[in-house]
């Protein structure tokens, strides 16, 4: 596990909320403080959906399918005093990095005026093997160096 500050906080925000970057993480949980708390759970309500939505096999919603919820929700006269952001990567995405994993994750956490990335990998089993995190977190650094979110 890694923890990233980011120094390019306006460059995350526009690419986080108004692009399609981050679009295809599986979003698993939002929290956000602005006059009141909302939590958004991230996992699909198959109910709500036609039987014809080819999408409807994934358990959990992808961020553009919430992108653009979230940012109506930010939006305001003041800045949120706080928000988490938790996403993962797909299911393909996570077993191409090992067999051995549930979940590769990627935390966005806003507080005090500062956003901070960190990572976490799920294993399925307890292993000492921990060269998927060192390979997760190397991925999420190269993806964050490129879009100049850190220096």
């Amino acid at each position: 596990m890694q923890s990233y500050d980011i120094s390019n906080k306006k460059e995350l925000m526009a690419k986080l909320l108004k692009s399609d970057l981050f679009d295809t993480f599986e979003v698993r949980e939002v929290i956000l403080h602005t006059a009141f708390k909302m939590v958004l759970e991230g996992r699909r309500n198959k109910d709500y959906f036609d039987k014809e939505d080819t999408i409807i096999d994934s358990l959990y919603l992808e961020w553009r399918e919430m992108r653009k919820n979230v940012y109506e929700l930010l939006q305001g006269n003041k800045p949120p005093t706080y928000f988490k952001i938790i996403l993962a990567a797909s299911t393909e995405k996570t077993a191409v990095l090992s067999q051995d994993i549930n979940a590769c994750y990627l935390n966005i956490q806003f507080k005090e005026n500062h956003i901070t990335c960190s990572t976490g990998v799920s294993y399925k089993h307890f292993s000492l093997d921990q060269s998927a995190d060192k390979l997760w977190d190397e991925r999420i650094k190269a993806f964050l160096f490129q879009y100049h979110f850190i220096e």
